[in-house]
């Protein structure tokens, strides 16, 4: 069987590995000139800045998927969730907020959170290499423009111009860029259509001082902003010392813009005091997309399977968020394909 994954991201890496591994033939398309989607690589010197408030669940599809890639070198050390400070709230309600960075989330935490080592990217490079090693065919900044279906099914796809044939399809792709697709080959859309993305203000440095201590992180709820600082010896320049650093990752989940930047630094600036005269590297971001949809607007993964075509990401109803949903649906393409 010859499967086209449409997306490069963790959603379309994580695919790539199930698929291959359970026998398909396996095509990479991504349309960015790197592997990796909103999680890729960014250079930032000898400080390692992840985009993002990015820690994984110990026991999550993605910490499962490292193990079994047998990849310990970038499982790090623990989060110390105890020392999460949640202002005017209970602690576990914080917890809550950054386990799925969502505002309105109330879940009761029972994770345990891990800090990647060597940043986010690590991950990234480990998936990519596991694909390389199972023979996958990739294509890098090439687009999809089409679907070729033969009496309603997949029968090619035309990337650049060039017909490539496949017999299924998994879009691991933002809801956006799915459905002009599906539209072109006359599928209805209406629920990715719904999909409302979920947008933050965020705020990523390198501080030369423990300005959070003794917290390793802090949420307001009146704000929105959650923050977390995530120094350790890998992400830090040679010669200087975790406790005496601060790798701070912020947003305000509450929204995007300007002002939102603006409440994220008031939070630092009455809580980390010192943080903008210590200050080496800063990424203000106004807006980046938290989550592709809201969780009532998540869809099912089979909507296109008659068709033969799945979907996969974070906007595909899962028992997960964030990176583990788009894991935990990659990996569940390939059986949804298979059977």
């Amino acid at each position: 069987m010859r499967v086209a994954v449409v997306g490069g991201g963790v959603a379309g890496l994580s695919a790539c590995i199930q698929l291959a591994a359970d026998g398909a033939e396996v095509i990479l398309v991504e349309a960015r000139d790197t592997l990796g989607g909103m999680a890729r690589m960014r250079n930032t010197g000898d400080w390692v800045i992840d985009p993002g408030l990015h820690l994984m669940r110990k026991k999550g599809p993605l910490n499962q998927l490292l193990r079994k890639l047998r990849a310990p070198r970038v499982i790090g050390e623990q989060f110390r969730q105890m020392d999460f400070f949640s202002i005017s709230s209970d602690r576990n309600d914080g917890l809550s907020k950054l386990e799925n960075m969502s505002i309105s989330s109330t879940s009761k935490v029972s994770t345990e959170f891990i800090i990647p080592r060597g940043g986010w990217s690590s991950i990234i490079g480990r998936l990519i290499v596991a694909v390389n090693q199972l023979n996958v065919e990739i294509y890098v900044g090439e687009k999809v423009e089409s679907i070729i279906l033969q009496n309603k099914k997949v029968q090619s796809i035309i990337v650049n111009g060039k017909k490539i044939h496949c017999d299924k399809i998994v879009l691991a792709i933002p809801p956006s860029e799915a459905a002009p697709l599906l539209k072109s080959i006359g599928l209805k859309t209406s629920k990715l259509d719904s999909c409302e993305p979920q947008l933050s203000a965020a705020l990523d440095m390198a501080i030369e001082a423990k300005v959070m201590s003794p917290y390793s992180g802090i949420f307001d709820p009146k704000s929105g902003v959650i923050a977390i600082d995530i120094a350790q010896k890998d992400r830090i320049p040679p010669g200087r010392e975790a406790d005496e650093c601060s790798i701070i990752h912020a947003v305000n989940l509450r929204g995007d813009g300007n002002n939102a930047l603006e409440e994220i630094k008031n939070l630092l600036d009455s809580r980390c005091a010192g943080w903008r005269s210590h200050l080496s590297k800063r990424r203000s971001t106004p807006s980046i997309m938290i989550h592709p949809c809201t969780l009532e607007q998540r869809i099912q993964a089979s909507v296109y399977a008659s068709s033969g075509i799945i979907l996969a990401g974070a906007h595909v109803i899962s028992d997960y968020t964030l990176s583990d949903a788009s894991v935990s649906t990659g990996r569940n393409a390939s059986k949804l394909i298979h059977h």
